[in-house]
């Protein structure tokens, strides 16, 4: 009889508006809020039942195999094990579509994946998505992790999605009207290309808790509502100047989000044509993403970045969200 496996899907996702009101150290004073849209780019998760010993097997840079749940050095894998009561017989697999650390919800959309799939894997049923993404958020909680709600929620759920974070830390979630012609705009007109250089989020998010930049954190919280609307609007172009604006506060959150580099490829964009650009999640690395009012901007805009020996990256709309396959061939 052949083991069958447990395959878990789930979506990266972009944050288009309202980045960093996320984070409990704002939200809880302020409110949030995000406009964020899933990706056809993936962290995919295998489990299966180990046939040769009861251990916990864990594979991604580094393979392990260990007795106790508490020895498991993965800290997502370590804690959903322990959020779901799984203490032995179990074997996991990680395969991304992007390294940790590039701005794309990496430690969200993981600790999705190995709820929704470990769940499965233990009770035989599927964990619905919006119940995954409230415990997944829980779960980088307690590891004091410092990620925002958007992360587990819009990789969960997919598409465009819309939160708004009471103090309180409830999460109201709904599902913006963007009409197909804007969607299609938004990805025939926007590039996306990947630095090659990663970065460890911390530090920077932790810079982003102090006072001196909750004055810019209510501006980027205002840019994202007027995004929202340029949306719902069909009015791509304003979006694209309002990323340009976005840029320009994000960059006074904290030394770290740019350098000299990185500031000559954006420069060297606009003049191009891009209308605005930015870089993803805590910035120092990752993707940057343009928005180019014409073909014939893109082009000019795309010829540019090549040459920075940047990768371009081809992506889409993700609209499913997360999901569980039981694979049994």
């Amino acid at each position: 009889m052949s083991s069958p496996v447990i395959f878990s899907r789930v979506p990266f996702r972009i944050p288009l508006g309202g980045g960093s009101t996320d984070l409990p150290s704002y939200y809880s004073k302020y409110g949030g809020f995000i406009f964020s849209v899933a990706i056809n780019m993936y962290m995919d998760l295998f489990i299966k039942e180990p046939r040769t010993d009861d251990f916990i097997h864990v594979h991604y840079r580094e393979f392990e195999a260990v007795r106790k749940v508490e020895d498991v050095k993965h800290d997502l894998a370590r804690e959903a094990l322990r959020t779901l009561k799984i203490s032995n017989k179990v074997a996991i697999s990680f395969k991304a579509d992007t390294p940790a650390g590039t701005g794309l919800g990496s430690s969200g959309a993981c600790a999705v994946a190995l709820l929704k799939g470990l769940h499965l894997y233990k009770t035989g049923k599927d964990l619905p998505n919006i119940r995954v993404a409230k415990k997944a958020f829980e779960l980088t909680q307690n590891l004091k992790l410092p990620d925002g709600v958007q992360d587990p929620y819009v990789c969960a759920l997919g598409g465009f999605v819309h939160l708004d974070i009471a103090k309180s830390g409830k999460v109201k979630v709904s599902y913006p009207k963007i009409s197909p012609k804007t969607v299609k705009d938004f990805f025939d007109h926007t590039l996306f290309f990947y630095t090659g250089i990663n970065r460890y989020s911390t530090p920077i998010l932790n810079t982003q808790s102090e006072k001196r930049v909750l004055e810019l954190k209510h501006i980027t919280k205002d840019i994202g509502r007027q995004i929202y609307n340029a949306f719902s609007d069909n009015d791509l172009d304003t979006f694209g100047s309002l990323m340009d604006e976005h840029w320009k506060i994000k960059k006074q959150m904290s030394g770290q989000m740019s350098n000299p580099i990185f500031d000559d490829i954006y420069k060297a964009a606009k003049e191009a044509g891009a209308l605005g650009g930015k870089i993803m999640g805590a910035g120092g690395g990752g993707y940057f993403m343009f928005y180019c009012p014409s073909n014939d901007a893109k082009k000019r805009v795309r010829r540019t970045l090549i040459r920075t020996n940047m990768r371009e990256m081809k992506w889409n709309l993700e609209k499913k969200g997360a999901r569980t396959k039981v694979v049994d061939l």
